[in-house]
Parts: structure tokens; C-alpha cells; sequence
């Protein structure tokens, strides 16, 4: 089985309200930490994306930043931005990921709303992604709004599609007139198209023999000085940050999966059974086999306390 089957079947345990089609791409996920997985590791995409944390509180990271949240907190995250979320010691989140591509709102013919607002986005250019909260003058309008969105997609009366566009229209002018020229131009923040392209090559090769050498090529640094910039930014180094995303696709597919321990191991990029068992004894206190024994319902990705 190709590997990219095994990455849909995991995907396809998620819990949704409604399945995007390439005419009206838009989804709504319900997710908890730790009980779906204790991490959603660092990633970007080309879709907007609104985290609506609905109970207890977690961790976010926005732009390579942790941020906390909490019951009521909505995340948003821009087109083209890295984040991920983590598991806050001790405390578990449930969560509503709501993923919608920028272009369905974008008419044939251009207009103001897309030249000034929605096209920026796209290109990246936008402001930096951050958590509404409490305190933001925007904070009720938003929450209402995501109600609103929550009714309509459980629902779905005919032409809801009408309704969703007009939310998100509204979502946009609650929160981008205040966003605007708030983009982050420090150093931290010109370092992010480097280590986006490091973390799409990880996320996309993590089967292949990854080298700093090639990573340090890909941003135009020497070897050392990339090792240091990666540390700097991830708070591990590389090679610890491709053995813990290759450890979470192997715990992925030994949940979904009735591969051998072995072909895991080769699937996820580890070449010798033996360092793969240890590194995963290590990161979820049991062997492959025995994280397989707990059964279907043992948590994927979770790590052993």
C-alpha cells in the first residue's frame, strides 16, 4: 500500500460535518488533544484556517510563537503560515478546525474586496496570524459568527453554500481592517520562508534519506550555521525534529494499518529496525508491537507518560 493511503486512512478517522468538494473546498474537523493525538506538529498550508477551541484549554503555536488558549479562543491562522498545536501539561482541548480556501471567495471579474483584501492573503502577504480572545474588540462578533457557521453546517439547508460565503465575507471585515500592516518584519519573521520550505521537504520526503547538508543547502547556509538556525527556531535540532515527525507517521499507521513492524519502520524512513525501536520505545515507553497490542482505540500519536 503507498504511503499516501495509509496518510488518508488516518485522516479519515477525523470526525466531519461536511466533506469539501473542489467547487465549494470548506471543511469543518471536531479534534481533542490528547485524546485524537497529544500534537499536530509545525505545518503550513495554502487555506485559511480558524481554530475554535470549545472546552478546556492547549497550547498553539503561531509563526513558530506558543501561545495559550483556551474554552472560547478562536485561532486564526493566514494563508501560508506556520503553526501547529501541542498538548498544555496536564490539560486536555477539544477543538473545531474549520479550513476553507480564500479563492471561492474571489469573483470572475476582480474587484475592490479582492485586490485590497483577499489577494494579499493569498500571496502571503497578509498580517500575522493570531488568537481572538477575550479583550479583542472583535471577540463577540467572531463568536457569533462561528455559531452561526456551526448552525448552518449541521443543517445544511438548500443553498447553505450562500451562507457560508456570506460568514466568511463578515469574518474578514471583523478581522483584516484591524490586521492590516500588522505584519511582523523582525528577523524571526524573514527566517519563515526558509523554514517553510525545510518543513514541506520533511513533511514531503520524510521516507527519504534526509541530510542537514541538503537541508542547509535548501536555505543557503552552511551546514553548521543551519543546525544552529534550526535549533534557534524549532527548539530541537533537525535530526530530532525527522525522527519525531517519522515516529508520529510510524504510530499512525501501526493504528490504521496491519503492515509489519518492519515495513513501518522502512515506510516512516528509518533504515535499521533497531534504531526505530528504540527511538519509538523511547518516545511512547513501548515497543511497535506492543503500542499495536493496546488495541484499535489506543491513541495515535499519543506518547506514553
Amino acid at each position: 500500500m503507498d504511503i499516501r493511503q495509509y496518510e488518508s486512512q488516518y485522516e479519515n478517522r477525523k470526525e466531519e460535518k461536511h466533506h469539501a468538494d473542489s467547487r465549494f473546498p470548506y471543511n469543518i474537523y471536531l479534534c481533542s488533544i490528547p485524546q485524537d493525538f497529544r500534537v499536530v506538529p509545525i505545518h503550513w498550508h495554502e487555506e485559511m484556517e480558524l481554530i475554535s477551541v470549545k472546552k478546556g484549554s492547549g497550547q498553539v503555536i503561531l509563526d513558530l510563537q506558543p501561545f495559550p488558549v483556551k474554552t472560547g479562543d478562536l485561532v486564526i491562522v493566514f494563508p501560508g503560515k506556520l503553526h501547529g498545536i501541542r498538548q498544555k501539561a496536564g490539560c486536555a482541548m477539544e477543538y473545531e478546525n474549520i479550513i476553507f480556501r480564500l479563492d471561492m471567495l474571489i469573483p470572475a471579474l476582480p474587484d475592490r474586496c479582492s485586490s485590497e483584501f483577499l489577494m494579499p492573503l493569498l500571496s502571503g502577504n497578509g498580517p500575522s496570524s493570531y488568537v481572538c480572545s477575550q479583550g479583542c474588540r472583535e471577540f463577540l462578533p467572531v463568536q457569533q459568527l462561528i455559531a452561526r457557521l456551526d448552525a448552518i453546517s449541521d443543517s445544511r439547508p438548500a443553498g447553505y453554500e450562500l451562507a457560508v460565503k456570506g460568514i466568511f465575507f463578515e469574518l474578514l471585515f471583523q478581522i483584516l481592517p484591524q490586521r492590516q500592516g500588522s505584519g511582523d518584519e523582525t528577523a524571526g519573521s524573514r527566517f519563515q520562508g526558509k523554514m517553510k520550505l525545510v518543513l514541506k521537504e520533511v513533511e514531503n520526503r520524510y521516507a527519504e534519506p534526509l541530510t542537514v547538508k541538503e537541508m542547509a543547502d535548501m536555505c543557503g547556509y552552511s551546514a553548521s550555521h543551519f543546525m544552529k538556525f534550526f535549533r534557534r527556531q524549532m527548539g530541537m535540532s533537525f535530526v530530532e525534529y525527522l525522527n519525531d515527525y517519522r515516529l508520529l507517521m510510524a504510530a499512525r499507521m501501526l493504528a490504521s494499518t496491519e503492515e509489519t513492524v518492519t515495513e513501518i519502520a522502512r515506510l516512516s524512513g528509518f533504515d535499521q529496525p533497531s534504531y526505530f525501536n528504540r527511538l519509538f520505545r523511547r518516545k511512547y515507553g513501548m515497543t511497535p508491537s506492543e503500542y499495536r497490542k493496546e488495541g484499535e482505540g489506543f491513541l495515535v500519536g499519543e506518547e506514553k507518560e
